[in-house]
């Protein structure tokens, strides 16, 4: 109702042409009765009359084929528009949710509702609503078109009609409850099919390809076996809603054929009466038709309630005004005492950590695998949210900035670096909200060590780098996202394990490029190497979700503990 009452005048617009059709196809066999019983008359029936009725049946059937098509036009075109409608607020909602819904929700299945369960959507809004409309019209003025030409024909007419409709709605319950299992099960096989494509290379290099083929198969054979089931129940109910016409024209023929004998009915009144029978067999289809429609549309209506009735990780958080997103890391950041469990764990992943980042600062975290590190500069760029009186921009809490404020003076670049499926060019303008600069491109590529290799690409910045940058290198996927971080302006820069891919005098000229760059204020280097940690103002060290140690590069090597540790041993190799 909500998406509909935006295109009501459209439904208006063609609920009145649907009436004119009814109209018109009420009102030829009104003609065609008069024409058969004026050549019953034979040599004393007028011709001019006769020709006139003809004209007059040609005339209302290209009048019916005109408002016919536009009241399809006028219902079908909102009905489109609904579903681009709906599927770009799917994915502004979408991209509102936290991490937490990711981690539950699969790839594949968030794809199927956008393609598969939408449809459900469009077709009740559009051809749904149109034969709702041309049923209750119909099924109002023919029937009583022919219950005025003889009450009793209408009673044996309805019989039929009532059977096959029990028949019917019988099947579409048998049905609706296969559609639930189907779209379940297209769901996880959608699921499956991008996950073991995104992760081919590992499914190759393990040689797993039959415990993938069997995972596979068994949700194929599943979504196979409730379409055969669907498509059974629909081999019997098409077939006996098509023969409704049939039953009927029988039915009439044989209770009409002895009107006609007994002088009740002319041939002309039988020819009516069957042309009306014919009119009232289309709906009763289309009824069946609707059935089918709405029951599917509706689950995938509830599916999609699913993800549009789920509140966005920053629902009920104001936005800023654009001086305070100016101003909002003016004071640095405050982190104090902070602790995060996420939501599948029962212990805390980091505890109890506190310490500032003031502007123009350069911050260095390190620590052994799983200590915390990735977590913690999550809380801080508001992609984790680790509750109130935890992170503060100056005296705001980052527990009550929206993410897409913090993401305007907070860029990260991850380790787990995403590149779509287009130009270099396009992946390192992605980011920006300016208009495209060849001369900062131009630099951009040069602070991440890019130019050179760039050249020798066939089309160089315009190469395209296939599905996830499956063309690049690892070194080379994560410069192109640091490229992409440097492009814009930001007021920190967050950099966590991006040199893990490349090599050491790389590394070297891009730490040389950052610490000289004037788009970025203060910074976050997130790593085990000392080479990059040893240029920071400061360094925090964490161990088990802890801060155990915090200090510049020359007080942490004099004092024992994991980073002292790592230095002798990357000094030795």
């Amino acid at each position: 109702m909500h998406y509909t009452s935006q295109f009501r005048w459209w439904y208006a617009g063609g609920l009145i042409f649907l009436g004119l059709t009814i109209w018109a196809s009420v009102t030829i066999p009104g003609y065609i009765q008069k024409s058969v019983d004026l050549i019953a008359y034979g040599r004393e029936a007028s011709q001019d009359q006769f020709l006139s009725y003809i004209i007059a049946i040609l005339l209302l059937a290209v009048a019916l084929i005109f408002v016919r098509t536009l009241s399809r036009i006028l219902f079908f075109i909102p009905g489109r528009l609904i579903e681009r409608q709906l599927k770009g607020e799917m994915f502004t909602k979408l991209t509102s949710f936290g991490k937490d819904y990711f981690d539950r929700n699969t790839t594949g299945s968030v794809i199927s509702r956008l393609n598969n369960d939408i449809n459900g959507v469009r077709m009740i809004t559009g051809f749904g609503l149109l034969q709702t409309g041309n049923i209750i019209l119909s099924l109002s003025v023919t029937p009583y078109k022919m219950w005025k030409m003889s009450p009793e024909l209408t009673l044996y007419s309805v019989i039929p009609l009532i059977i096959i409709f029990v028949i019917v709605r019988v099947g579409m319950v048998i049905m609706v409850k296969n559609t639930r299992n189907r779209m379940a099960a297209l769901q996880s096989l959608s699921g499956k099919v991008v996950s073991f494509l995104s992760g081919a290379s590992v499914i190759k290099s393990y040689n797993i390809y039959s415990d993938a083929e069997r995972r596979v198969h068994k949700d194929n054979v599943a979504l196979f076996g409730y379409t055969l089931n669907i498509a059974w129940i629909r081999s019997f109910i098409i077939p006996l809603l098509a023969s409704i016409e049939q039953i009927l024209k029988v039915v009439i023929l044989f209770a009409g054929g002895m009107f006609v004998i007994n002088g009740t009915f002319s041939i002309g009144q039988l020819t009516e009466y069957i042309a009306y029978a014919a009119l009232l067999a289309h709906p009763v289809m289309g009824l069946g038709w609707v059935l089918t429609v709405m029951q599917q549309g509706f689950v995938g209506v509830g599916s999609l309630q699913t993800i549009m009735n789920r509140k966005g990780a920053d629902d009920g958080r104001k936005s800023l005004l654009y001086s305070q997103k100016k101003e909002l890391f003016d004071n640095g950041i405050k982190i104090n005492n902070l602790s995060y469990s996420y939501q599948q764990g029962e212990l805390p992943v980091i505890s109890d950590i506190s310490f500032d980042i003031k502007p123009g600062e350069i911050i260095g975290i390190t620590g052994p695998l799983g200590s915390g590190k990735t977590t913690l500069i999550n809380c801080i760029n508001g992609y984790l949210r680790a509750g109130k009186g935890k992170v503060f921009f100056g005296d705001v809490d980052s527990d009550s900035v929206r993410i897409k404020d913090i993401a305007a003076s907070v860029r990260t670049v991850t380790q787990d670096v995403f590149l779509f499926s287009d130009t270099i060019e396009n992946n390192i303008y992605f980011g920006s909200n300016d208009s495209f600069d060849s001369s900062k491109f131009k630099n951009v590529l040069y602070q991440s060590a890019l130019s050179h290799e760039i050249e020798k690409f066939p089309k160089t910045e315009k190469t395209m780098v296939g599905e996830k940058g499956i063309m690049l290198s690892g070194g080379q996927k994560q410069r192109i996202s640091l490229a992409r971080a440097l492009y814009s302006e930001c007021d920190l820069l967050i950099l966590d394990d991006v040199f893990s891919a490349v090599d050491t005098d790389t590394e070297r000229f891009i730490i040389e490029q950052l610490f000289s760059t004037s788009n970025v204020k203060s910074m976050i280097f997130v790593s085990t190497r000392i080479s990059v940690l040893e240029r920071t103002d400061r360094i925090i060290v964490l161990d088990n979700g802890r801060k155990v140690d915090e200090g510049t590069h020359d007080q942490l090597k004099r004092r024992a503990g994991f980073y002292r540790d790592t230095l002798n041993i990357q000094e030795e190799s």
